[in-house]
């Protein structure tokens, strides 16, 4: 069901290829920005939710371990130079080790004061070595499983949100 979506997306962008696309100039195409970055709030944070779909239908999310060892998604501070997709796909691949084709609507979740938007991600290659792999673990999961072990409740719900089906 999903699947159809993705491949309608005609801005999605991934970690490797940024670089040589965006680079030249460090400015997003106004076409490419989801959202006005400038006018969203200083302490929100940019991340992803990475799954993959399986040969038997089922999506799968990669879920990380936190620096308190509770579950998360990958996320972090804006890094305005860069912009929220490439921070987003930054954020992956340090405490994650993946990269992937960004959906190019961000799904917003609120952890009290803080806005984290997620961009869904198909991952396309998890690296065997990674930034943040010497205190972070990541593992894949069924999204009922992972909306139970992640460990703010909205995050969970964000998955609800995005994957509309059973899994």
């Amino acid at each position: 069901m999903y699947r159809g979506k993705l491949d309608a997306v005609s801005h999605s962008i991934s970690f490797s290829n940024f670089t040589k696309e965006f680079d030249s100039s460090m400015n997003v195409n106004r076409s490419e920005t989801v959202v006005d970055f400038k006018k969203v709030k200083s302490n929100s944070k940019w991340g992803v939710i990475p799954y993959r779909l399986l040969d038997s239908g089922k999506i799968e999310v990669l879920i990380i371990s936190t620096r308190r060892k509770n579950w998360s998604l990958p996320k972090g501070n804006l890094i305005k130079n860069i912009g929220p997709q490439r921070t987003a796909l930054l954020e992956a691949y340090e405490e994650a080790g993946i990269d992937g084709v960004l959906h190019p609507n961000p799904i917003l979740c609120s952890i009290g004061r803080t806005c984290i938007y997620f961009f869904p991600m198909e991952v396309t290659k998890v690296y065997p070595d990674w930034p943040e792999a010497d205190c972070r673990n990541r593992k894949w999961i069924q999204i009922t499983k992972a909306r139970d072990m992640l460990h703010h409740r909205s995050m969970g719900k964000i998955l609800t949100k995005f994957f509309s089906h059973k899994n």
